[in-house]
């Protein structure tokens, strides 16, 4: 990934909060091939939103970034190549994030269920040694 890519998918500043993936406000796909990420289908293009804060962007700010692409990808055919490969590459980390996320719920279920068995039988022993216990 480029540094000025990186740059634009930045976490948002202390002063904007995430908008959770669920949100009712987040109503228009990003892209075709992730609908999972949505923003603010109006007033403003997908585009003019940030996709982590669902704020519009201002043009003025990321100007700089915004020429340094132009340079990079000079061609509507290269933008739209480095478009399509961002966003397989955002669709893979989200799957692969995904996948961990199973993972370490699944790895949870099975020490829950570990625990949940060492105290029965701690329970039980106990049962049983109260009951051995002459009255």
């Amino acid at each position: 990934m480029l540094e000025t890519e990186a740059s634009l998918l930045s976490p948002p500043s202390e002063s904007a909060s995430a908008v959770p993936l669920d949100s009712s406000l987040r109503t228009t796909p990003i892209h075709p091939d992730l609908p999972e990420i949505q923003v603010p289908g109006e007033p403003l293009p997908v585009y003019r939103y940030h996709p982590i804060t669902c704020q519009p962007i201002d043009e003025q700010d990321v100007q700089a970034e915004l020429d340094q692409l132009r340079q990079d990808f000079p061609t509507r055919e290269t933008a739209l190549r480095a478009q399509e490969q961002a966003a397989k590459e955002v669709k893979r980390k989200i799957e692969e994030a995904e996948k961990k996320r199973e993972q370490v719920q699944r790895a949870m279920d099975k020490k829950i269920k570990e625990r949940d068995t060492e105290l029965k039988v701690v329970s039980k022993y106990h049962h049983v040694k109260a009951s051995d216990i002459p009255a």
